[in-house]
């Protein structure tokens, strides 16, 4: 373990130098493209809108923000097809959203799209290969961390998928819906509570909460690496930002794989019930 929290703290340095951060901007960061191409859209194209059909509803005519595109738009260009007349992204990180790498994937989009929504036409305004620089009315790019991001746009959804664990400030994250959400509107948010990088090799999910913050700021603070906030923390933001809150998916770790007497104290202290949660789906609302 030694070994790879000081991988982990010579990359987090790194990425403190402005050039490599630049550098590291341009190269795929999450986009998982192991697997067939029908696999690799599922993945990193249509998960977060077909979350949004399962739990929000018929897209079309309603304006979407995203929390955290990642590298390229594909959620993005999914939810424009699918409908929605605008789509905006806030992203501190924001990847090389029209690079030759990109396009690839915004034309197997379109090129697949009847085969996965044969009951969704495909909007006939949009075309993969200029996307997103010739919609420039339809696409707003937020190239801000949450905290800064200003717009003077509304939005019907606002959502994020694998994006929350990642934030900086679960209050800024919160807030968010009250500054940006259209009256009516609601958050939509898959958060992944589980290991990521080179935690996924252990047996007990938790173990990146062995750490105290300080060390753990030093492996990630430059990288945008799990914040280690966990269930009940975010339902405590949420309502402190007045918003309602409903839980549309709750999964859960094997309590037989984790050594809670070896996790640091900050989490030994929390309930156990939230130290278990996995992934959860919040559905918000602003309190009337």
């Amino acid at each position: 373990m030694a070994y790879d929290l000081s991988q982990e703290v010579v990359k987090n340095f790194l990425m403190g130098i402005p050039a490599v951060r630049r550098w590291r901007a341009r190269s795929p960061r999450a986009f998982s493209d192991s697997g067939s191409v029908s696999d690799i859209l599922s993945r990193n194209a249509f998960l977060g809108l077909n979350l949004l059909l399962d739990h929000v509803g018929d897209l079309r005519e309603r304006s979407v923000c995203e929390i955290g595109a990642g590298d390229y738009l594909t959620s993005g260009l999914s939810i424009l097809a699918a409908g929605a007349s605008r789509y905006g992204v806030i992203d501190r990180f924001p990847g090389d959203y029209t690079g030759e790498a990109a396009k690839h994937w915004y034309r197997e989009i379109q090129r697949n799209w009847d085969g996965f929504y044969p009951s969704i036409p495909w909007d006939e305004t949009l075309s993969a290969e200029d996307f997103p620089e010739e919609y420039k009315s339809r696409v707003e790019l937020i190239r801000q961390s949450l905290e800064a991001a200003v717009t003077e746009s509304r939005f019907d959804i606002i959502c994020s998928f694998q994006v929350g664990e990642h934030v900086t400030d679960l209050d800024a994250f919160a807030e968010i819906h009250q500054r940006l959400l259209e009256p009516g509107g609601v958050g939509l948010h898959r958060v992944d509570f589980g290991p990521h990088d080179v935690w996924f090799s252990y047996r007990d999910p938790t173990t990146f909460l062995r750490f105290s913050d300080f060390t753990w700021r030093l492996t990630g603070s430059n990288r945008g690496a799990p914040n280690r906030r966990r269930h009940h923390e975010f339902l405590e933001a949420f309502k402190r930002a007045g918003l309602e809150v409903e839980l549309l998916l709750l999964e859960h770790f094997d309590e037989t794989t984790i050594e809670f007497t070896r996790l640091n104290r900050t989490f030994l202290k929390m309930p156990r019930e939230s130290l278990l949660v996995g992934t959860a789906v919040y559905r918000l609302s602003i309190v009337s």
